[in-house]
């Protein structure tokens, strides 16, 4: 045993020098008894956290945007005319042509209105 931690537990802790000799070699043992099954099983339910259960994701319906879709059709029907193999690969989006001996797509994108 020390006896420098011995002088130190009996001044902070205003322990007797048989006290500080006791409380050192109590925290050197552990005296923590064994767990009976019940025991244990308890303290396995206890540790357990509660969880937020599991739902199904929802399906959202998204709704047509006609604007785009008579807009692609408008830009369709126009490039038809001077393009060559104009292919919609999205009806509301995107499509595809080509000019002049190369390939090119086309996306429309619509950003969303600014929040304040």
């Amino acid at each position: 045993m020390n006896e420098e931690q011995i002088a130190l537990y009996m001044k902070n802790l205003s322990l007797t020098r048989e006290e500080a000799i006791q409380l050192i070699k109590d925290e050197e043992e552990d005296n923590l008894p064994e767990l009976t099954e019940e025991q244990k099983q308890v303290e396995k339910e206890m540790r357990q956290a509660d969880r937020k259960k599991e739902t199904a994701p929802r399906k959202r319906e998204r709704k047509a945007n006609d604007a785009k879709l008579h807009l692609i059709a408008s830009l369709v029907a126009h490039l038809d005319e001077f393009t060559e193999n104009v292919t919609v690969t999205n009806p509301e989006r995107e499509f595809e042509f080509d000019f002049q001996g190369e390939h090119y797509r086309l996306t429309l994108a619509k950003p969303r209105k600014e929040k304040k």
